[in-house]
């Protein structure tokens, strides 16, 4: 009995000390993922880095790496060679995929967007048939003079911009799930975290200058649901220092963001 005894304690110290899994996470995309018009975000690795190190801090093993490329949408990076040698570079754990902001849209090319997306499902499939796909549901421009520039005056408003938004992304995300049921496929709902912020929280600023990208806030808001998004995991607590203290987003605004993203990516 003692020799079993001991066993047992040995076999339960040996999970204990085991390292976490690592995952390994791509990201695809352009200036909304690196953190355009955000220095101190796009200069640290953007986006993928913010999710990476709220990861380390709730004891996660995982690294990022990215493909981007400003202003540019999926059949882009589909052409380059740069993304086919990425996504055949290891077994990814997930792949995280952001077209163009107007891409999806009625101003854009839906039909595309539905083909390109397909398109990287297949050679996902190919090199990381186990990878979930994430499928990061950029946000809409605040209100001025876009709406009014638009061919057509499309767009009402950004409410009217971000059913666009919501919608496509949703039909892609079914789309994928029917042709592959084994592949998990979910959308983050950065967009519609961004619109709940606008609501909600009025005095916190998503908007970059330029109306169009983001504010360091906004890139961590987006970090918070794609890491809830993959998880499943409450974002509550998590850090709002980043690269050493070089970044830091005010508690009270960091608080309320990760309540947003709670509220939107659906943790209990």
């Amino acid at each position: 009995m003692p020799l079993l005894r001991n066993a047992l304690v040995f076999a339960l110290l040996a999970i204990a000390l085991a390292p976490a899994r690592a995952d390994d996470i791509l990201f695809i995309g352009n200036s909304f993922t690196f953190g355009a018009e955000a220095p101190l975000v796009r200069l640290n690795g953007g986006v993928p880095k913010l999710v990476e190190e709220i990861a380390r801090a709730r004891g996660k093993v995982l690294s990022t790496s990215a493909v981007t490329a400003g202003g540019k949408d999926w059949s882009y990076h589909l052409a380059q060679p740069v993304t086919g040698a990425a996504l055949a570079l290891k077994a990814w754990t997930w792949v995280v995929l952001q077209d163009l902001s107007t891409g999806p849209t009625r101003i854009g090319n839906e039909p595309q967007f539905m083909k390109d997306g397909a398109t990287f499902s297949d050679r996902i499939a190919r090199s990381s048939p186990a990878a979930g796909i994430v499928l990061y549901e950029t946000w809409a421009r605040p209100p001025g003079l876009f709406y009014h520039t638009s061919p057509g005056n499309a767009f009402s408003g950004p409410a009217d911009m971000m059913s666009d938004l919501h919608q496509s992304y949703g039909r892609l995300r079914d789309d994928l799930a029917a042709r592959d049921p084994k592949r998990e496929v979910r959308v983050a709902l950065v967009g519609t975290a961004f619109a709940r912020v606008h609501t909600d929280y009025p005095a916190i600023n998503l908007d970059a200058f330029d109306h169009h990208h983001a504010t360091a806030e906004g890139y961590y808001l987006a970090a918070l649901v794609i890491y809830e998004t993959i998880y499943h995991e409450s974002v509550k607590g998590a850090p709002n220092r980043f690269y050493h203290g070089v970044l830091t987003i005010p508690a009270d605004e960091a608080a309320e963001l990760q309540q947003v993203a709670d509220e939107v990516a659906g943790a209990k």
